[in-house]
């Protein structure tokens, strides 16, 4: 069945977004606040900034209008930076966020609060959590737009609707399975940034197959003990949200977060690892609030001290990475 998709946020992942629910058949209105994303895919179905070698479905349409963005429909997929998320939608009128559906495609935690996204909405914006979904798991932008094969979870309270949704995503080449567990899901999708900076710092500094199987499996630990202390399910860091986006993440070099740690580990600095990237690394700012939550919590995770002690710290990266079989306790679980 034929349906129409407003996507906030036309930067890499809101894009392929776009360009999928496009190709299944879907209309897709990209909204964007970058001039140059807007003509480029409004003149020549390309965003130059973001994909520029890859021509979009022509169902993909875009504007900066707010307010048209709005109108267009009442499905909308979220894939903004997450700490943009509550500045924006402050600019809609409440009575229009409450007659929506949302597909969150970011991955973040709020800095106040240490909410998910999806909390976010419900407690700031008054968002019924029924009408709130999550998308998340091992998908690299680039491959799902080459149509690499790939999936995805979709998380929301009512798993009639949730699949109903999941439908519109699924292809020959992209299947999305349904979960009930929006909060697990969407801490998922947010630590794994944090991991996959570990990861690339790792392989920056010359480490081989043994320390990267070490880094995920310690990270997959960490993840599981923050999980509990926040009521929510570990089991769910086995599946495709979990252990899948990690290795993902922390595999490829177009993975941001692997990026930067990579760039960390051949020796640039913060800044400088950052202007290579030359895009939003979310693993920063989510490192920065799990720490402080780990202190709150009086949790061991030896990976997020290292990793705060190099980024806001000035740590050199080589003597900081040595101390990781030092740190924390010696259980393996």
């Amino acid at each position: 069945m034929k349906s129409k998709f407003s996507i906030l946020g036309a930067g890499s992942w809101g894009t392929v977004l776009a360009n999928l629910l496009a190709t299944n058949g879907h209309e897709c209105l990209l909204h964007t606040r970058n001039q140059k994303v807007h003509d480029s895919i409004s003149l020549k179905n390309i965003n130059e900034v973001y994909h520029p070698k890859f021509r979009i479905h022509e169902n993909v349409k875009i504007t900066k209008n707010l307010q048209e963005f709005s109108s267009f429909s009442d499905i909308w997929v979220i894939a903004i930076p997450s700490k943009k998320i509550p500045f924006l939608m402050e600019d809609i009128d409440p009575k229009v966020l409450l007659k929506k559906e949302f597909i969150i495609a970011s991955k973040g935690i709020d800095k106040k609060s240490f909410s998910t996204m999806s909390e976010v909405l419900k407690k700031e914006f008054a968002v019924n959590s029924k009408d709130t979904f999550v998308l998340s798991g091992p998908n690299l932008a680039k491959e799902v737009l080459e149509g690499q094969t790939s999936a995805s979870v979709l998380a929301g309270d009512n798993l009639k609707r949730t699949e109903e949704l999941s439908n519109f995503f699924n292809n020959s080449s992209f299947k999305v399975f349904i979960s009930q567990d929006k909060k697990g899901v969407e801490l998922s999708g947010s630590l794994k940034n944090v991991y996959a900076i570990s990861a690339g710092l790792a392989d920056g500094l010359g480490s081989k197959f043994n320390t990267k199987a070490m880094i995920l499996t310690r990270s997959l630990h960490e993840m599981s003990e923050l999980f509990r202390s926040l009521d929510a399910n570990p089991e769910t860091l086995l599946g495709l949200a979990g252990v899948g986006d990690l290795i993902a993440t922390s595999s490829s070099s177009d993975s941001r977060n692997y990026s930067f740690g990579f760039n960390l580990g051949k020796g640039d600095d913060v800044e400088t690892s950052l202007k290579k990237v030359n895009q939003v690394v979310e693993g920063i700012n989510t490192l920065e609030m799990v720490f402080k939550k780990k202190n709150d919590l009086n949790l061991t995770m030896p990976i997020i001290d290292i990793l705060y002690r190099i980024i806001f710290e000035g740590g050199n990266a080589q003597d900081c990475f040595a101390d990781i079989l030092i740190e924390g306790d010696n259980i393996d679980s």
